[in-house]
């Protein structure tokens, strides 16, 4: 792969995977709530459903995949569920604190848990990975060993990204930590997860017009 190449294919996965989407705004409302820790564990959980989703494009088995519409409309409103449920969680929730002497549950296998099943019930990305990629192949070397670098590229960048999204989420969310500011924190979280699951959902509707 070119020097040229990979460099705009940087830039445009850079611009792909700074806007918002359910991942980035699931990473957000975690660590704005639980830290920086629980923000890292969702960052770890959404990476790995990556690599399943790169493998799979890189694989060229997604044919069998967009031949499933069914099965794919059907993950899609798992995902949105989930979202769903995630937010109104977080704020009934808001403000809650531990009784006394109880210590808090510990929330990094929650956390890695809810970016991993929301990352992998959004096949729109491994999809999205299987229309971009292809664009960018140049031919010097196999497609193969081009795809790979690529996958591997996108996947640290966003890696990159998703850190820095919990980094200041968690940021914002300790400077909010006081009790009553932390009613404040809790429901802006479950705000966060509500609204990117109404967005999924009018998304979904409107591809199925």
């Amino acid at each position: 792969m070119s020097g040229g190449a990979l460099f705009a294919f940087i830039a445009v996965s850079t611009a792909v995977i700074v806007i918002p989407g359910p991942s980035i705004l699931l990473i957000v409302a975690t660590a704005l709530r639980d830290g920086i820790r629980a923000g890292f564990f969702t960052v770890a959980g959404i990476s790995a459903a990556m690599v399943i989703q790169l493998a799979i494009a890189v694989a060229g088995l997604t044919s069998l995949i967009t031949q499933v519409a069914v099965g794919q409309r059907l993950i899609r409103w798992v995902g949105i569920a989930y979202l769903t449920w995630l937010g109104i969680r977080r704020w009934r929730g808001a403000g809650a604190q531990p009784a006394a002497g109880v210590a808090p549950r510990p929330r990094q296998g929650t956390a890695f848990g809810e970016g991993f099943l929301v990352s992998l019930t959004n096949p729109t990305t491994m999809l999205f990975f299987v229309a971009f990629f292809p664009q960018f192949l140049t031919g010097t070397v196999s497609p193969q060993a081009e795809l790979v670098l690529m996958a591997l590229t996108f996947w640290l960048l966003a890696l990159g990204f998703d850190c820095a999204y919990a980094a200041l989420a968690a940021k914002i969310g300790k400077a909010l930590h006081e009790t009553r500011s932390s009613v404040i924190r809790d429901r802006a979280a479950g705000v966060i997860l509500l609204v990117a699951a109404l967005a999924l959902a009018l998304a979904r509707v409107r591809d199925a017009a």
